[in-house]
């Protein structure tokens, strides 16, 4: 009684330390299987270079499992306005925030701030996913936005999204866009510091993999589709050729930069802050954009805007990420890594011109 009293007591303050994994409930409902994606000698090299980078820590040059997809009705469920996390029987649902490890790394379960309960009747979803798609594009177009495929294509009744009014402008209006089409979705909004004990709530799986930003070939079009439309993107007169700097960023910066930009003006590319830009302008601008030249970063998630595209992402050799390799496997657009030196404690680094050079000679031919 008293371990209990405690736990009710820490969870009030909203700190959490255990969970539980809905994986096998009564409730789940398989929606697709997972799948094997195969990959060509020249991938495979490259993945495997990612993985020595990494310690082996995730090598997909073995193989890349794309997730079943599901959602889980439950009932019960207290969901977090500090956090996004799904609470069933006093434990964090693993299945709602990702994964164990980001339960280990996240702060989100075990700060204490006083968690105010509110009951709610009806269907609830979500796919808020704090702290890590807080500001980041890249998390919520690939941890949060496809997962609500899952549940506007398959829950008919009236349902509601939960949502915080806090988040970035574009999250908000790409949400917009994304629910515009299913008149049984509402998008009802949380307080930082409310919790909210609902009714019955429509869990999704999530569907990239870590590290990975590809879409399984129907969950891409649909996300792609409803963006395009929402932000009214039309074809060019021209297709275009960017670069995107991160000249302005504190980490990840390209350190020789500058000695590239009269290589890169030779072969009409253009150099863009994606921070200057409005997120329709971004959105445009991918969309135009018939071949891309960046450092890895945020910056490369637009990809999943471009219509058809040539890639080539720069790399430091101490840590060859592989988010926009499979974005670009999924969307069967050419990729091409350049690894530069190994970054420093920024993970700043410098790239071979002459490599850069190579690549660009070979998309004019």
């Amino acid at each position: 009684m008293l371990t209990k009293a405690f736990f009710g007591l820490l969870h009030t303050l909203g700190y959490y330390s255990r969970y539980t994994s809905v994986l096998h409930h009564p409730g789940r409902i398989t929606l697709a299987e997972s799948f094997v994606l195969h990959f060509d000698d020249s991938e495979t090299a490259f993945l495997e270079q990612s993985a020595v980078s990494f310690n082996y820590a995730i090598d997909y040059s073995l193989g890349y499992r794309q997730k079943a997809q599901y959602v889980v009705r439950l009932r019960g469920v207290e969901f977090l306005g500090n956090s996004g996390a799904a609470v069933l029987d006093g434990k964090v649902v693993v299945e709602s925030v990702g994964e164990v490890s980001r339960l280990a790394k996240s702060e989100a379960f075990k700060e204490v701030s006083l968690l105010l309960p509110k009951q709610k009747k009806g269907i609830y979803t979500s796919v808020l996913h704090l702290p890590w798609a807080g500001q980041n594009n890249y998390h919520w177009f690939f941890d949060c936005l496809p997962r609500l495929y899952l549940v506007l294509e398959n829950i008919k009744e009236p349902i509601k999204i939960i949502m915080r009014r806090d988040m970035a402008a574009y999250q908000l209006e790409t949400l917009a866009f994304v629910a515009k089409a299913y008149p049984q979705a509402e998008v009802v909004y949380i307080g930082k510091h409310e919790k909210w004990q609902v009714e019955e709530f429509v869990l999704p799986s999530f569907v990239a993999n870590a590290q990975s930003g590809y879409l399984p070939p129907d969950i891409g079009a649909w996300l792609r589709d409803k963006l395009w439309r929402g932000y009214g993107v039309q074809r060019g007169k021209h297709k275009k050729r960017i670069f995107i700097s991160r000249a302005n960023a504190r980490t990840r910066r390209v350190l020789n930069e500058q000695a590239l930009l009269p290589l890169l003006d030779r072969y009409g590319f253009e150099v863009v802050r994606a921070e200057e830009l409005t997120y329709q302008q971004q959105v445009q601008l991918f969309y135009d954009a018939e071949a891309v030249i960046a450092p890895h970063g945020a910056g490369l998630t637009n990809l999943l805007f471009s219509e058809q595209c040539q890639v080539l992402e720069l790399h430091p050799a101490n840590l060859i990420k592989t988010h926009y390799f499979l974005l670009c496997k999924g969307l069967c657009f050419r990729y091409s890594a350049v690894v530069g030196t190994e970054g420093d404690k920024l993970e700043n680094y410098t790239v071979d011109a002459q490599e850069v050079d190579k690549w660009l000679t070979s998309i004019a031919e």
